[in-house]
Parts: structure tokens; C-alpha cells; sequence
């Protein structure tokens, strides 16, 4: 379900009108069953829409509600037995579903050419707004929250209180606890890397998601959250950004992490609570780390890491082997009398 905050249902489809124009095939279901919405296919509703790339990522799934879901010829059995709503059938099905959910839900935008601040934003007591400020409608801002020249607050954010903004921020798409610091320059909602491709190349998906920082986060200058596909990209309580951090769509990051300068994490990846990530850390998409876990600065971090290891390298393993491997190539080079 769509965060109403930040985006607008349009008219509703139905089944037919919506199978019609994504150019798939129904072929199961009611065609007269009315679709108002867009969501991850596991927490659609029977009034939403949703889509599957392959059979694998069925997988551990036990039953589904979605109103319609798009899909390949070899997913369809599969998908009616797990109990979708109505089922329709096309080559591309996340081109097809980027072109249905774009029908049904446009994110809220701010021109701010009448207001620099909207008369429908709400401002709480004690507030400070730098020059050149903008604040979108339905805005809520915690009492003693400071904004730094020139920032932008977008349609429906939730500030908490005592937060601070730095100048030239950019914040969309966002609900925030208190005493957050958002350093100078740093832009948060704006949508990840999805794209797709189709016949006049390679085309951005359209995010419908948003993004949550815990209480007392800090996010450092010039580093991007980039807002989820669906649901939210999470940062937890009281951890850490540097500056020059990027932070991919679904991301979901622990309470009390440290993320060192030029780290950056792939869509979809989670890590636990207390996590550090050494300078240009790197970690690959849909990677889960555990609870304590402590990241070298440059690994590539291309496989899960359990509660408490210490990783490094390229690509990254337990930090001990990777030092006991670099010292044996020493001792292999000098040998060999390699300089």
C-alpha cells in the first residue's frame, strides 16, 4: 500500500482495463475486480497490483492476496495455486507493471512557484528556517528543529524534534525521530537504481516507497538514502553515516551501525545492529550482515557475514584468512624474486 503522505491514488482499473493496458493476457481471475493500488507481491492486497519476474522468487512464499499480478508464461500455475486474484501473462513483466502502477499512484510534488513554505505545513514551536527554505505541503516539523539555508523539506515529511538540517539538504519522501542530524548537501527519498530495459533501451523503474531514520541517526554530508521500491529503506537508532555514503533502495540498517566515508550498499541488503563498515566498503545487493559484525575498509563484501565475524578483501572473507593469504603471496613473490 502506498504511503499516502507522499503519493496520490489516481483513478481506479479494472482487471480487464488494467490487463488491456499493460498488453498481457488475463488468464485467470475476475476481470471485473476493481485495482486501486501498487505493492510488493508478497504484501498485495486483493485491490493492488503486483509482479513476478521468476518462479524462484516464489520461493518460501505459502499464500498470496494480490488483486492481479503480472508474470511470465512459467510462473502462472504456480501464482493461481498460491491463491493471486487474477493472473495475466507478457514477456516483460516489470515493464508491464512499471507502466500499470504509474495508472494508479503519482508521488506528491511541490513546485513551491507560490509558497516557499506551504501554508499547509505544519511547524512546531521554536523552529529555526534558514534563507531560502522550502517546505512542502502536509510537512511536519518537530518543535526546535533547525533548517539550514536553502534545504528542501518535501510534500508530507515528518521531522521529529530537535533535528537539524544542513544547508542545501535535500529530504523527500522521509519520516524522521528526533535529534537527527542531516549534514550539508545530503539528499534523502530521491529514488534507486531499478531500471528495466524494453525496445527504445534501458528505462528507471518507479519507486513507491520511502525512507525512516530512528531517533539521534546521523547522515553525513553529500551521502544519499535513496527511497524504497516498496515499504521502506530503514536506518535504526542511533547509528552513523559519514559523509560520501550511499545508501540503496530497501536497505534496511540495525541500531547503532558506523558506516566510514565512500560506503556503499546495494538494494535490498540488511544489516543487523551494531555493524562498523571501514572507509570505501562495499556490499553487493540483497546481502544480509550479522548483529556485530566488523567490515575492512575497500572489501567487497559479495556473501553473507554471520553475528560478530570480522571480514576483508576483494572480494571480501574472514579477515584472518585474507592476511594469512596476502602474506603467503608475499612470501611466494619474494621467493620468486619478484619485486
Amino acid at each position: 500500500m502506498s504511503d499516502k503522505r507522499f503519493y496520490e491514488l489516481q483513478a481506479p482499473l479494472t482487471v480487464r482495463a488494467a490487463a488491456l493496458a499493460a498488453g498481457a493476457a488475463l488468464v485467470h481471475g475476475d476481470d471485473t475486480l476493481m485495482l486501486c493500488d501498487v505493492a510488493a507481491l508478497e504484501t498485495a492486497a486483493p485491490d493492488e497490483i503486483a509482479f513476478v519476474r521468476s518462479a524462484r522468487h516464489l520461493k518460501g512464499l505459502h499464500s498470496l492476496s494480490a488483486g492481479l499480478c503480472l508474470c511470465t508464461e512459467d510462473v502462472k500455475d504456480p501464482l493461481i495455486a498460491l491463491g493471486v486474484q487474477a493472473v495475466a501473462v507478457c514477456p516483460r513483466p516489470d515493464e508491464a507493471f512499471n507502466t500499470l502502477a504509474l495508472l494508479l499512484v503519482q508521488p506528491k510534488r511541490a513546485s513551491f512557484t507560490e509558497y516557499a513554505i506551504s501554508p499547509h505545513a505544519r511547524l512546531g514551536k521554536n523552529v529555526q528556517i534558514g534563507a531560502g527554505v522550502c517546505i512542502g505541503p502536509d510537512a511536519q516539523i518537530g518543535d526546535g528543529t533547525v533548517i539550514g539555508p536553502y534545504a528542501v523539506i518535501g510534500p508530507g515529511c515528518v521531522l521529529g524534534k530537535n533535528c537539524i538540517i544542513g544547508a542545501n539538504a535535500v529530504v523527500g519522501f522521509t519520516v524522521m525521530g528526533d535529534r537527527v542530524d542531516i549534514r550539508p548537501g545530503a539528499v534523502l527519498g530521491e529514488p534507486g537504481l531499478g531500471v528495466f530495459a524494453d525496445e527504445n533501451g534501458i528505462v528507471a523503474s518507479a519507486h513507491f516507497g520511502s525512507v525512516y531514520l530512528g531517533d539521534e541517526v546521523r547522515i553525513g554530508a553529500n551521502s544519499t538514502v535513496d527511497r524504497a521500491v516498496f515499504g521502506q529503506t530503514q536506518i535504526g537508532a542511533r547509528s552513523k553515516l559519514d559523509n560520501l555514503v550511499q545508501v540503496s533502495h530497501n536497505v534496511q540498517i540495525g541500531e547503532d551501525c558506523v558506516l566510514a566515508s565512500f560506503c556503499g550498499i546495494a538494494g535490498s541488503s540488511v544489516l543487523g545492529n551494531d555493524v562498523m563498515m571501514g572507509g570505501r566498503a562495499g556490499i553487493a545487493d540483497h546481502i544480509t550482515i550479522g548483529t556485530g559484525a566488523r567490515i575492512a575498509a575497500a572489501a567487497a563484501v559479495m556473501k553473507n557475514i554471520p553475528d560478530g565475524e570480522v571480514w576483508g578483501g576483494h572480494p571480501a572473507r574472514p579477515l584472518r584468512r585474507y592476511m594469512r593469504e596476502q602474506i603467503a603471496l608475499r612470501d611466494l613473490a619474494t621467493k620468486k624474486g619478484v619485486s
